[in-house]
């Protein structure tokens, strides 16, 4: 699962929702992140820069129809494993950012 971040459309959006084996944040473009997440319901940038603490319920409305029941069962194996590792931080599933270069 991928929380795809454009920064300069201040657009959103989850890709490979069913994909509960890696979950990262991928920034794209030049432009404020932590406003851009906080605007976005998406969660909180973390102080350090490198990582978002992503809420289940921005996650949940991201993933749209793919939100099934079956959908449900696998994030909550996600989220019991992200907190088995030490990766969920005040509710949240902490997720490393990863920088695109659009020109590639």
């Amino acid at each position: 699962m991928i929380v795809v971040i454009d920064l300069a459309e201040s657009r959103v959006l989850l890709q490979q929702p069913d994909d509960f084996a890696r979950f990262s944040v991928a920034v794209e473009g030049e432009g404020d992140l932590a406003e851009v997440v906080r605007q976005s319901g998406l969660g909180r940038l973390k102080v350090d820069g490198e990582h978002v603490v992503v809420d289940p319920v921005a996650l949940r409305a991201l993933a749209g129809p793919a939100a099934t029941d079956e959908w449900e069962e696998g994030f909550s194996g996600m989220c019991a494993y992200a907190a088995g590792k030490g990766w969920m931080e005040d509710g949240g599933v902490v997720a490393h950012i990863e920088r695109r270069d659009e020109s590639s």
